[in-house]
């Protein structure tokens, strides 16, 4: 079922953009590899053979045509990218992903035209940075409850990015440490590391359950 008032076109073409930014940084071979795995993402959701697809304006393409079949085709770039950021990983240097990257870009996309904004807390800068993300209609609908000064309990309701950490952790593909990848808790990090000006980490807890819960520490 599709999730209501979600503009299906509008992310999957935001998130190309993102991805077009990312290739000019990690290079054309990382977003080859990563092309080939959103390829894959699309055609097995509407089962047929991945066409040749060496481009992201190819793989746009693709996708808008299949549009109507796919339930979240936004998530397949997302998905390229984790993909990618395994097989190609040898080649990046240290603390460099595509994982990174796109929490990166979407807290500067969040911040156009914003007020400065700072906070000791980390839970008022979670709180906050929530609101920057519906303001470029990326709503990762979470409720923050703060433990104590250095940490916050996150559940994320019906995450946008859902399917691509399904469709990951099916496959076993985790984090370097081994922990499950999670879009929403990793793009909040990003956010409320800018606003409170602390170094934090997230760690899930419960994935699908039917919600994701998770909490965001201060390191």
């Amino acid at each position: 079922m599709e999730k209501e008032g979600l503009d299906k076109v509008w992310l999957f073409q935001w998130f190309l953009q993102v991805a077009g930014r990312i290739q000019k940084i990690l290079g054309k071979e990382y977003m080859r590899i990563a092309i080939y795995h959103m390829g894959n993402y699309v055609s097995s959701r509407v089962g047929e053979k991945r066409p040749d697809l060496d481009s992201l304006d190819k793989f746009r393409v693709y996708g808008l045509q299949v549009m109507g079949r796919v339930e979240d085709p936004w998530n397949s770039v997302l998905y390229g990218i984790l993909e990618a950021d395994r097989d190609y990983r040898a080649s990046l240097k240290r603390g460099e992903s595509g994982f990174n990257k796109v929490s990166q870009l979407v807290l500067e996309a969040s911040m156009v035209g914003k007020e400065p904004f700072k906070t000791q807390s980390i839970c008022e800068a979670a709180q906050k940075y929530s609101e920057f993300l519906k303001s470029i209609r990326l709503d990762l609908p979470a409720s923050v409850q703060e433990v104590d000064a250095d940490t916050i309990n996150v559940v994320v309701g019906d995450c946008l990015c859902k399917g691509c950490c399904r469709a990951v952790q099916a496959e076993k593909l985790f984090r370097d440490d081994g922990t499950p990848y999670c879009w929403a808790l990793k793009i909040n990090c990003s956010g409320i590391s800018q606003l409170s000006n602390s170094t934090v980490e997230y760690r899930l807890l419960e994935f699908d359950k039917p919600h994701c819960r998770g909490i965001i520490l201060r390191l």
